[in-house]
């Protein structure tokens, strides 16, 4: 049994310091930080002196095999002279050997290393290097490596066993870290997702606050509308209310964009509307005014498409003005189907921009239906569109349907066609039909 009282070798004595230097520091550097990256890199930084390297690489590794890196380079005078990173067939090649083969590796050139054929033609600033795996529980949660940018070191059984005490007071600390760095991530990104969900939430309210609760009734006709918003709320609206005259305004709009913003620009759209529908102003003459209110208030990119019709009871006609909306379908008495398309662009687009308004007979028995793309372009399983004809051929197959009866049907018909998918956009829909009982 060794004398306890007889000296240390020199050599043996230096290391045993440097070892006990280490683990305090490190139980110092622990108590002061809690977080992943500090620890790297003061450990990253310490282990280059320690091995007197040019640089010391932690990779870390991830239940699914993703790895945190960190890299410090050292200069000769053992200052930090700034941060590198290893070509991937190096990291990977190191990193497998070390998974396959316990203990270390050594090489004083791993780029002419016959265990490594495949790094013969790689550009890396590591030549000489000292690797170690990083074990956590009996498992390899990663490696520590030291390294020289010049070949021709050779590594002492002293630095090996000096890296692996490094690797084994490091490993616990550094995986304990990293745990509580992913759980920090979660949180944030649990966190990220509540504020998204209630902006979600609060542009919904926005938007279903702004269309009407009931269907209207004007002379022979009745509108009623429904609009039901994608999780992803995006900007459609509807509206319908009596102007002067005993004329019914009817608008349906769909805001480019999603969330609050687009949910903002919807009432500023339904707020100038109401504000300028005096019974006095032309469709055309209104819209020309909402679109300089909307280029106010839109910022660059967004835009707004927009139907406005007036339908009158007493000269049975409706005059209206299309924004760039989908073309409602006017569906005559006898069955026919026509397109209401005169306008003009969508509003926000350009502020001097002119709009044509078009009049067309409406009688009792006609009746309108207003759509947002929603509907149309709403997708199957196998990204097949709901599309114009499917919804044409809907509009003319149910003539005896009452409005709000009708938009019921056309919903749960886009429903039922696109199944299991799920819904991108709002989907919005108003009819005017003949009243009950007319």
């Amino acid at each position: 049994m060794p004398d306890p009282t007889t000296p240390l070798p020199a050599a043996d004595a230096v290391r045993l310091q440097s070892e006990m230097e280490f683990i305090s520091e490190l139980c110092t550097v622990v108590a002061g930080s809690s977080e992943l990256q500090p620890i790297l890199d003061w450990v990253v930084s310490k282990t280059a002196r320690l091995l007197g390297a040019d640089e010391c690489s932690i990779r870390l590794l991830s239940p699914d095999r993703a790895s945190t890196k960190t890299v410090i380079s050292m200069d000769k005078g053992g200052q930090e002279a700034g941060t590198s990173s290893w070509p991937v067939p190096l990291k990977n090649s190191v990193m497998g050997y070390l998974m396959v083969k316990p203990g270390e590796l050594a090489t004083s050139d791993i780029l002419s290393d016959a265990r490594f054929p495949g790094l013969r033609n790689v550009t890396s600033p590591a030549r000489a290097l000292l690797a170690v795996p990083l074990y956590v529980d009996g498992g390899i949660r990663g490696m520590i490596a030291v390294s020289h940018r010049d070949a021709g070191r050779e590594w002492a059984r002293a630095d090996a066993q000096l890296l692996s005490i490094v690797a084994s007071h490091s490993a616990g600390v550094l995986e304990k870290a990293r745990l509580r760095a992913e759980a920090e991530e979660k949180r944030r990104l649990e966190l990220e997702r509540e504020k998204i969900e209630k902006e979600l939430m609060l542009a919904r309210d926005i938007q279903m606050r702004l269309v009407p609760e009931a269907a209207l009734e004007c002379g022979p006709w009745r509108a009623d509308g429904r609009l039901v918003p994608a999780r992803q709320v995006g900007g459609d609206y509807y509206d319908y209310f009596l102007v002067a005259g005993g004329r019914m305004a009817i608008a349906l709009a769909d805001v480019s964009g999603k969330g609050v913003p687009a949910a903002l620009l919807v009432s500023t759209v339904q707020g100038t509307l109401r504000a300028f529908c005096d019974g006095h102003r032309r469709p055309a003459e209104l819209i020309r005014e909402l679109n300089r209110a909307v280029v106010r208030h839109a910022g660059s990119g967004r835009f707004v498409t927009l139907f406005y019709a007036e339908l009158d009871p007493q000269e049975s006609q409706v005059r209206y003005v299309n924004a760039g909306h989908n073309y409602p379908l006017l569906r005559r008495a006898g069955g026919g189907i026509e397109q209401l398309a005169t306008g003009g662009v969508p509003l926000g687009l350009f502020e001097d921009a002119e709009f044509e308004e078009s009049v067309v007979p409406f009688g009792e028995h006609d009746a309108l239906l207003l759509f947002s793309d929603g509907i149309t372009e709403a997708m199957d399983g196998f990204l097949a569109e709901y599309g114009d004809d499917r919804l044409t051929a809907l509009w003319t197959a149910h003539p005896d349907d009452e409005a709000g009866a009708f938009v019921t049907r056309l919903i749960d018909d886009v429903a039922e066609f696109r199944g299991a998918a799920p819904q991108s956009d709002d989907m919005t829909a108003v009819a005017v039909t003949r009243r009950p009982g007319n």
